[in-house]
């Protein structure tokens, strides 16, 4: 279990990264709705380099009109959530995993977590039942809402 998910008297907060409309043009189609122990635990496994990496294709998922595809970004659906993989580059040899959730009534792509993976097979089960209830506790407004556009 990871300290975001102990229970603690401390509130979790959401906030907006990408704002739906901003950016460069022609601007981001979804906003990105980010849990503060997400993007410190992701910080933590992949390094600062490596979240940035990861928050351009956040951002590049944004501008699209389906983030659940992309020409650009590898994604693949896990339950009623996805997974962005990447392999090589800023990871060198590293399988490096972030789930995200697309919250549609708020057009909101939310970051779940990140973990880096010891082998090329399924995503391990226990990371499954981290982020489906990281996900539900989402969308039942744990992490605080967000306001639709």
């Amino acid at each position: 279990m990871t300290e975001g998910d102990t229970m603690s008297k401390q509130k979790r907060t959401l906030k907006v990264g990408v704002r739906e409309g901003g950016g460069p043009p022609p601007g981001y189609e979804w906003n990105v709705g980010l849990i503060d122990f997400v993007c410190a635990e992701a910080v933590d496994v992949v390094g600062q380099v490596g979240y940035d990496h990861l928050a351009m294709q956040v951002r590049e998922l944004a501008s699209q009109p389906v983030p659940s595809h992309s020409d650009t970004v590898d994604i693949r659906p896990i339950e009623d959530f996805f997974e962005i993989r990447d392999k090589g580059g800023v990871f060198g040899g590293a399988n490096v995993r972030l789930f995200f959730g697309i919250d549609k009534a708020t057009r909101a792509i939310v970051p779940l977590g990140v973990i880096k993976k010891q082998n090329d097979g399924q995503t391990p089960l226990g990371t499954k039942i981290t982020m489906r209830r990281r996900w539900r506790k989402y969308r039942s407004g744990d992490y605080g809402k967000l306001s639709a556009k």
